[in-house]
């Protein structure tokens, strides 16, 4: 289309109403305008009327201005000025603009949260909806007339539109009686269609290829004007359009919303978004916000729309606990602020606070006065303040005369200070007076806020539900039921706009594009070809890290975004199963933070990468996401606890007696398991017997079996095959093994399984990875280890078991001195010994098909599959069973638990001395009490040379001289001692054990 329209139309009105503006408290502002769409130019006249009295300024901006009058009379203004000031006097005037706008193509568009909010001009049509023609600061009657190509259509701000053909062109005049802070222009070659709803028209203005949504729309848009009118009031215009925008836009204007193309091809759109404009029409477009006090137009339509439709499926608790989610995620101290404060959405954290956290406080508005009060205030609040620029303190007058309540506290709380409720619930207890039961529980605010909280009191008989009144900093409060009360929850559907718990929390999207820092993980050999992404990462706030530089404090303090292929998802998680499809991300919970994430991502290139991250910030509610063929597949949430929930009373574990079993019962079911787990307390000889006697009737039944065993460590698994093959006996086998230096339990503890293992030839398994390393990440962490001694830890280690990082959490807490250790490290150690034992335990059965194996370890290693069970499942599939010795009955501890009766067993003599050993020389550093060494006559400092003529080199060497001795048995000890001024000497004393 090539033809220059640059004559400026002169409109008659003919169905406008005569008003005289000087009679009106705000300026009349004609605007004629016409466009050359190829070379994408607007032409405009902009005829401003203002009253008298004060000076008016008129922002230009960057409009090139060819002609300004005033009162017919030229009025000079400076070139590339972006403003006029214009004082019409005692009589009202009339200033005259024209201007030109050139190149109005698009590029370098500003957007509002992925909106675009620039202007276009061009063959395809024409969006005008920021800065287009000068305007005033404030409230205007406009009157509009464009000139466009024939086979286009025209919308604007309306009541009434005109259309008068001309040779090659249209005029469209708008007929828009009421005030407004602005108008808009949209024009494109649309197939209109039309509905009538009662005394009004509803249109749409879509795009040929997109005519067949039509009906769907209308209808929509008949369904919410009806809901809301219903709420509310009659709609507040005389038309409604739904408009297809060539732009990305999702806006809401005064008789018409306009969405982008690709937002109107949405299937959801038309049962979600659209309801939230419609809205729009009551509130912000007919009842005008005050911006300079405050937006509350977006959150409350935000909670009459968006809010309501969920709630109307059954999903308003979700609803609200994603809005707590939201401003966890996005929020930090730097970013909250007050809702007065609130103008605009323009980024994530803003929307946080200005819809979710708006929308709350309406639902905790109606929560106080009740359903029914709520919407008499709402058609109170609309009725008294159409087409003016209103604020939170009407909003706070229509809900006071009508409820006749003084409502000043609520409106200060949550208006004018930021933040959320931030509470614990602390000492519940539940006490019986009688037949009574009384349950109490205090709550602690760090700011002294009034709410209503919602208390939940579940019983044997049913539920009691009550609404509690805080508004102290500490407060008391009693239940009394005759009921047994079982579990006590706290606000389980999220009423309360507050701070959520840890155990509410689930990792979502919004926690990863939230989080205060961000770094995208580049995986060893690909960070050439994630440099790529800088830009997009740059866009959602992440730094960059390559794999190898990262530290504990970057994965512990930073929300991380890390391809699947990175070794750094290994050693968290093991192994994820990404979903299949184009693309996906999986959200999990960062093992060393509560609060932060780690999202894990397909490792496309960094292309398509960048392509699917841009798209992935308008699911921030979801915890995994897929794609395929450039469409969302799927979209989850991860579950987690409703509410603030304290169990009271849950059924306790018991014993049915006749179900009682014996271990050789026991032995006869797990006897086909391919791996049976028996745990032990380390110093119990009777858990260690009930080992023995596992082993031995399990060999008699597969003679393919093998012994798997904390006690030894793998880099010492040949002196343990030595032995079990006869190559050398036991005193070189503890010798080689370095029992003694690397275990402190007794020995004769496992002697009797290991004697059985070697006379039967059945192979033992050295489980355990070397001590030194373990220690040293309990210390330092995982990332303090050298590239020499990661070669003995596990290429995928599975940190993700929150169920046991809390039971560990409990039992580090429970040890003196904890608070100047770091958990994180403790709980790294723990998981590298299960992970190094389920993996060598692997490595066996993988070399050795068809073995059965009996695992000896620690009972912390097996209670509820945490540690080596679980783990080994997850590298080999294989079945298992586990026996317990001694254990509490708790659910899913274990699948058997055996209670065997305490057992001496024959304890190596001790001599009773505390060892020191340095350069392969042992020297006595004290004394325990009663001990026989002392009283043989050795001395403090004295040198160990030998036993019974075996020369001592080691500490290990005293325990294995004195594992082959016994009670009553004599001991020649040769000492050295160091006298003073007689020099050294040679001693031998005769101990009697």
């Amino acid at each position: 289309m090539s033809r220059i329209y640059s004559v400026l139309l002169t409109l008659l009105f003919l169905s406008a109403p005569v008003m005289s503006v000087a009679e009106d408290s705000v300026p009349l502002h004609v605007l004629k305008v016409s466009f050359d769409l190829e070379q994408h130019k607007l032409f405009g006249e902009s005829v401003i009327t203002v009253p008298p009295g004060k000076t008016w300024n008129i922002v230009v901006g960057r409009l090139t201005i060819t002609s300004v009058t005033a009162h017919g009379v030229p009025f000079e203004v400076q070139k590339n000025t972006e403003s006029i000031t214009f004082n019409p006097g005692q009589n009202q005037g009339t200033l005259k603009i024209l201007y030109e706008i050139d190149s109005l193509t698009g590029p370098g568009r500003m957007k509002e949260d992925g909106i675009e909010t620039a202007n276009l001009v061009g063959p395809e049509g024409i969006a005008l909806i920021n800065a287009w023609y000068p305007s005033i600061n404030g409230l205007a009657r406009f009157r509009l007339s464009a000139l466009v190509p024939q086979g286009f259509e025209a919308i604007s701000e309306a009541d009434e539109i005109i259309v008068q053909e001309r040779e090659g062109s249209r005029e469209f005049s708008f007929i828009f009686g009421h005030p407004v802070e602005g108008i808009n222009l949209i024009v494109g070659q649309y197939a209109v269609k039309k509905a009538q709803h009662k005394t009004m028209e509803v249109h749409t203005y879509f795009f040929p290829e997109d005519k067949e949504l039509a009906e769907k729309y209308l209808d929509q848009a008949k369904k919410y004007i009806t809901m809301y009118e219903e709420l509310i009031g009659p709609f507040p215009f005389k038309r409604f359009s739904v408009v297809e925008n060539i732009l990305p836009t999702g806006y809401s204007m005064p008789t018409f919303t306009l969405l982008g193309r690709d937002v109107l091809r949405l299937p959801f759109i038309a049962e979600t978004s659209l309801g939230h404009e419609i809205l729009h029409q009551w509130f912000g477009n007919s009842v005008y916000v005050d911006r300079t006090s405050g937006n509350w137009s977006e959150g409350l339509t935000t909670y009459l729309a968006d809010y309501q439709y969920e709630e109307i499926k059954g999903m308003g608790a979700e609803y609200r606990k994603q809005i707590l989610v939201a401003y966890e995620s996005y929020i930090t101290p730097e970013k909250d602020f007050a809702l007065k404060d609130f103008i605009s959405r323009t980024d994530k954290a803003t929307a946080a606070v200005g819809y979710g956290k708006t929308a709350m406080v309406f639902h905790a508005l109606k929560g106080l006065l009740g359903q029914e009060m709520f919407q008499r205030s709402l058609r109170e609040f609309y009725e008294k303040n159409r087409f003016r620029p209103v604020s939170w303190t009407d909003l706070q007058k229509a809900f006071e005369t009508v409820s006749a309540k003084n409502l000043d506290w609520f409106f200060k709380q949550w208006v004018e200070r930021k933040g959320a409720l931030d509470f614990e619930i602390k000492d519940v207890m539940v006490r019986y007076e009688g037949s009574k039961a009384r349950i109490s529980f205090d709550i602690v605010q760090k700011s002294a806020l009034r709410f209503q909280l919602p208390v939940l009191l579940k019983t044997d008989k049913g539920a009691i539900r009550k609404i509690l009144d805080a508004e102290k900093e500490a407060a008391s409060f009693e239940i009394e039921t005759e009921d047994i009360p079982h579990e006590l929850v706290i606000d389980e559907h999220y009423d309360l706009f507050r701070k959520l718990m840890d155990n509410e929390v689930v990792p979502v999207v919004s926690m990863l594009l939230g989080g205060e820092s961000r770094i995208c993980v580049f995986p060893k050999g690909r960070e050439k070809e994630y440099e790529a992404l800088s830009d997009v990462l740059k866009e959602h706030g992440f730094t960059s890290k390559k794999e190898e530089d990262l530290k504990y404090e970057d994965i512990k303090g930073s929300s991380l975004l890390v391809p699947y292929d990175a070794e750094l998802v290994k050693r968290l998680y093991a192994n994820v199963q990404m979903p299949e499809g184009d693309f996906a991300l999986v959200v999990k919970q960062n093992p060393y933070s509560t609060k932060g994430v780690v999202g894990i991502i397909s490792p496309l290139s960094a292309a398509e990468t960048g392509k699917y991250l841009r798209r992935v910030t308008h699911y921030g509610k979801y915890s995994t996401l897929v794609f395929k063929d450039n469409r969302n597949i799927t979209k989850t949430i991860n579950e987690s606890e409703n509410g603030i929930r304290f169990l009271l009373a849950g059924d306790i574990a018991g014993v049915e007696m006749p179900l009682l079993t014996t271990a050789t019962e026991v032995v006869n079911k797990i006897s086909n398991k391919d791996i049976v787990y028996v745990g032990e307390l380390h110093d119990r000889f009777d858990h260690h017997r009930i080992q023995y006697q596992v082993i031995r009737e399990l060999y008699k039944k597969n003679k393919k079996l093998a012994i798997g065993m904390e006690m030894f460590q793998k880099p010492f698994q040949k002196a343990v095959d030595d032995y079990i093959s006869g190559a050398i006996d036991e005193k070189a086998f503890l010798k080689k093994s370095e029992y003694f230096k690397r275990w402190v339990f007794d020995y004769n503890l496992y002697r009797e399984i290991l004697l059985f293992a070697q006379e039967k030839k059945i192979p033992v398994i050295a489980l355990n990875i070397r001590k030194e390393i373990v220690t040293k990440v309990s210390k330092e962490g995982l990332q303090s280890l050298s590239l020499e001694e990661m070669k003995d830890v596990p290429e995928d280690m599975d940190l993700s078991d929150m169920e046991y990082q809390k039971r560990l959490r409990g039992h580090f807490e429970s040890h003196a001195g904890s608070q100047a250790r770091n958990f994180d490290f403790f709980y790294q150690s723990q998981v590298l010994w299960d992970e190094s034992m389920a993996h060598n335990l692997n490595d066996f059965m993988t070399r050795n098909p068809g073995y059965q194996v009996v695992v000896l370890a620690g009972g912390g290693h097996m209670a509820f599959g945490s540690g080596i069970p679980k783990r080994a499942h997850r590298l080999n599939g294989k079945d298992y069973a586990v026996i317990m010795n001694s254990e509490d009955v708790d659910k899913d501890v274990a699948d058997y638990i055996l209670y065997p009766l305490p057992l001496p067993f024959p304890e190596a003599p001790k001599l009773g001395v505390m060892l020191k050993e340095e350069n392969r020389v042992v020297s006595i550093s004290g004394f325990s009490p009663d001990s026989i060494a002392e009283k043989a006559g050795l001395l403090t400092d004295d040198l160990i040379l030998s036993l019974d003529g075996e020369k001592i080199e080691a500490i290990e060497d005293i325990k294995i001289h004195l594992l082959y001795t016994k009670k009553g048995d004599t001991v020649n000890v040769k000492v050295r001692r160091k006298r003073f001024l007689f020099g050294e000497k040679e001693m031998e004393f005769t101990i009697t054990l």
